[in-house]
């Protein structure tokens, strides 16, 4: 009787334990453009989330991602002219930069581009059309937006 109890709790246990490690976790962040709503997670990408303005980050990319964000707001508060704009990427996400020359200063202009589960999301997350000093405070802004949610 207490060989057959024992069975018992082990193949529970067993069991318990496989269906943790065969679960599915979470594979993106959804970031809201506007800084509105928070960040969701989703195991997958829909056309939907483009529609809601949400920009999808994997997950596990998110401390590169923060990164990168951090790499471009550090160089837009540099004084005088720039370097080449770096392109960065993390995982789905892209940052294509260009470099903007006007008459009273140099700016920065980078888009992000997603590509998850085939649906292709972009967003302008430094506007050469708008002030170095604006592009910076929004940057700062959605970085610590995004640390306020991370999992």
């Amino acid at each position: 009787m207490n060989q057959i109890k024992f069975f018992m709790k082990f193949f529970l246990l067993f069991f318990i334990l496989f269906l943790s490690v065969n679960c599915n976790a979470q594979k993106y962040a959804l970031l809201d453009q506007h800084l509105v709503q928070p960040v969701t997670y989703s195991n997958k990408v829909t056309s939907a989330d483009k529609f809601n303005d949400l920009f999808p980050v994997e997950k596990q990319m998110m401390r590169q991602f923060i990164d990168a964000l951090q790499a471009i707001e550090n160089k837009l508060s540099t004084k005088g002219p720039f370097d080449k704009a770096k392109q960065y990427e993390a995982g789905c996400a892209k940052f294509t930069g260009i470099n903007v020359r006007l008459a009273s200063e140099e700016r920065l202009d980078y888009v992000l581009t997603s590509s998850c589960d085939n649906v292709k999301i972009s967003m302008h997350l430094c506007d050469a059309k708008i002030s170095n000093a604006s592009n910076i405070y929004f940057i700062k802004t959605w970085i610590k937006y995004i640390q306020s949610y991370l999992k």
